[in-house]
């Protein structure tokens, strides 16, 4: 059994509720209450987890710049549980530079399943780290931005304090 770790991180679209475990960050939830991030914690690791806001010093550092505007690598260690597609979709989408976009279509080439698109966006929407991998810069090959699981508007909002223009690039 692995020990789980979480804070709070007070951010200007809310408060962000992270976990890790000693391999890394496994999950961020931008729109969820303490004790249901807690509870869903619990069920996946199996053990309760520990609020620990010292270890989670780096991080902070990072959402801190991130909200300032600044351009952000989040380069952390991750803990992340999914399928071998939706993990490469996860690295993919990470390689998405500070105030760029691709498309769904884009990443599914990327990942070796050109036919792919609504796949890449179930995987997209089950991304246990928004913001950290940045999944609210993909978006539909024609300039819309498709889902996001804090919302459209916080969508919208994320892509306009990066200073985006919501049209594909990278192609």
């Amino acid at each position: 059994m692995s020990l789980i770790y979480y804070t709070r991180y007070p951010s200007p679209i809310g408060e962000i509720l992270i976990a890790l475990t000693e391999k890394g960050i496994c999950s961020l939830a931008l729109s969820q209450n303490e004790d249901e991030f807690v509870q869903s914690l619990s069920k996946e690791f199996a053990t309760k987890p520990i609020r620990d806001d010292e270890k989670f010093q780096r991080v902070r550092g990072m959402l801190d710049s991130y909200f300032e505007g600044k351009s952000v690598e989040f380069d952390a260690p991750f803990d992340l549980r999914g399928t071998d597609f939706q993990r490469r979709v996860w690295a993919e989408i990470s390689k998405i530079g500070y105030g760029k976009t691709r498309s769904y279509g884009s990443i599914a080439k990327a990942v070796g399943r050109p036919r792919a698109s609504r796949a890449v966006g179930n995987a997209v929407g089950s991304n246990p780290v928004p913001l950290i991998i940045p999944c609210h810069r993909v978006i539909h090959s024609d300039g819309t931005l498709g889902g996001f699981g804090g919302g459209l508007p916080l969508k919208k909002r994320l892509l306009k304090l990066e200073r985006v223009s919501p049209l594909p690039q990278s192609e």
